[in-house]
């Protein structure tokens, strides 16, 4: 049923009944002259966009009425110059394509006509997906857009940028230069001067600053791990380290410690990289380390209540070392050759002591003083006595106290047991052996009172054990500005007497 706006509607009708009885008896004297109509009808329309009638023109006219062909008619009350019109996108006529108006107007005699096809499009629509937040050099990007039924698309960045991309664009990205609000603004113009809109806000943020602390490890040996340590990652999403020697690994960014072995000896560049979230620069901590033959060490320095002092000698090699090519040697005091100048004429240890036999690798050997009472020390299967070789004198090379240097030294051949002893030294305290470690800086003695490490005299009535990762012994050496040497760079502090894992790297 059509719908009709008729404003005039028992006014027409009387008009229509009149003029529909006369003509039967009349003398035939009246004239009666038929309605025109002229109007120009649309052809082409939106949905939802207003489209006219225009130019219309009548005479004789009583009543003019208009079918829009989508089930509304109008029936103005007095005949204009032009009808407006908005046809729905959910009318029958309008979907089908094209819609028929036809305008009609009544007078004399039968009604005139004026029909017309007006081709109905469907209104332009605009969707899409735009994120609420984005940082700043990195692109952004809207997504799902779909424009359908337009000619055209613009988009107004908000940051003065504007672009007009295809219709037929399912994503557009847009990088903003600086961290700030803006306002997106997405039109698609259609036909008839239609658009829809598409609006929203986004928060530019700042990329994300990148830290990263570590230190890494300057030495080592082959076959035993080396650390990095003190790792701190901040804002960082992927952590990678390159040993150097072909291997890289990727870390969890919340690691605080690294490890890795080398397999040959030589020198390395570790190179650690932090890297982030988008727009992020990477950062990058680098440094050299050298990587040695495995040699015997020092693994335990026992300076415990009384006489129970010891020394834990380890083999890290992967295979049986011949003890003989190696001496101990203590220099009580740290009497000796100065840091400054060769060895002292005539400066000889207090004791020394030569090894034998041999040390299977992965063992330990425990040099043990002679006056020794603690069980856990004196109990030690395989543990050796410390006294000098010389057999008239009863110093032992465990005889230290904090402010005195032990060395490990190693022959180019191994000991005959007869004169010349192994390391012998000359007139001059000169020895030909090689010191591969050294507990203590030969020459230099702790300020009364200290020992080395300072005032708090770690190596005084502690237990220390050389830190993981060491596979080789050191040589600590001091200059005028700095002359004391500190243990806890590379031993662990326990407490006295404390045998923890005794026997055991």
């Amino acid at each position: 049923m059509k719908k009709i706006n008729f404003w005039m509607a028992s006014a027409a009708a009387m008009v229509l009944a009149a003029m529909a009885g006369c003509g039967g008896g009349g003398d035939g004297g009246d004239t009666h002259l038929p309605p025109t109509l002229s109007a120009t009808l649309p052809t082409t329309a939106t949905a939802g966009v207003p489209v006219t009638i225009s130019g219309i023109t009548t005479t004789n006219t009583t009543a003019l009425t208009v079918d829009w062909g989508d089930g509304t008619q109008d029936a103005p009350a007095a005949v204009p110059t032009s009808l407006t019109h908005t046809y729905a996108s959910t009318a029958t006529c309008v979907k089908a394509g094209s819609c028929t108006i036809e305008l009609a107007v009544l007078g004399w005699g039968p009604a005139v006509e004026k029909t017309g096809t007006v081709v109905v499009g469907p209104a332009p629509t605009l969707t899409a997906t735009l994120p609420a937040t984005g940082t700043a050099g990195v692109p952004y990007t809207v997504t799902g857009v779909a424009a359908a039924n337009g000619t055209a698309l613009s988009v107004d960045w908000g940051d003065g940028v504007k672009e007009t991309p295809a219709t037929s664009s399912t994503s557009l990205t847009h990088t903003y230069a600086t961290s700030g609000s803006y306002a997106i603004d997405m039109v698609l113009t259609g036909n008839n001067g239609s658009s829809a809109e598409q609006k929203g806000g986004v928060t530019i943020v700042d990329p994300a600053v990148l830290a990263l602390s570590a230190t890494l490890p300057t030495s080592g040996v082959t076959g035993t791990a080396v650390t990095i340590t003190g790792i701190t990652a901040t804002n960082g999403t992927v952590l990678a380290v390159d040993w150097g020697d072909l291997t890289t690994d990727i870390a969890d960014v919340n690691s605080t410690s690294l490890t890795h072995t080398y397999a040959a000896t030589g020198s390395y560049t570790i190179g650690m990289t932090l890297t982030g979230p988008a727009g992020s620069k990477p950062v990058v901590k680098s440094g050299s380390i050298t990587i040695d033959t495995p040699e015997l060490f020092i693994n335990r320095y026992i300076s415990g209540s009384g006489n129970n002092k010891a020394l834990e000698i380890y083999n890290p090699t992967g295979h049986a070392v011949n003890l003989s090519s190696y001496v101990v040697e203590l220099w009580s005091n740290g009497r000796g050759p100065a840091y400054t100048t060769p060895v002292a004429t005539g400066a000889t240890p207090t004791a020394a002591l030569h090894l034998s036999g041999t040390l299977a690798p992965g063992a330990t050997q425990l040099i043990v003083n002679y006056q020794a009472a603690l069980t856990g020390l004196t109990s030690v299967a395989g543990s050796i006595s410390g006294r000098n070789d010389n057999p008239t004198l009863t110093f032992d090379v465990t005889a230290f106290n904090g402010d005195d240097v032990v060395l490990l030294l190693k022959s180019a051949t191994a000991d005959t047991g007869v004169a010349p002893r192994a390391c012998a030294r000359d007139t001059s305290g000169v020895t030909s052996c090689t010191v591969i470690d050294s507990f203590g800086v030969l020459g230099k003695r702790p300020t009364t009172g200290a020992s080395w490490g300072g005032t708090a005299t770690p190596a005084i009535r502690h237990t220390l054990h050389r830190k993981a990762g060491i596979g080789k012994g050191s040589v600590p050496t001091a200059t005028a500005a700095d002359p004391w040497w500190d243990p806890t760079g590379e031993y662990d502090v326990l407490d006295s007497d404390n045998l923890t894992g005794l026997g055991s790297r």
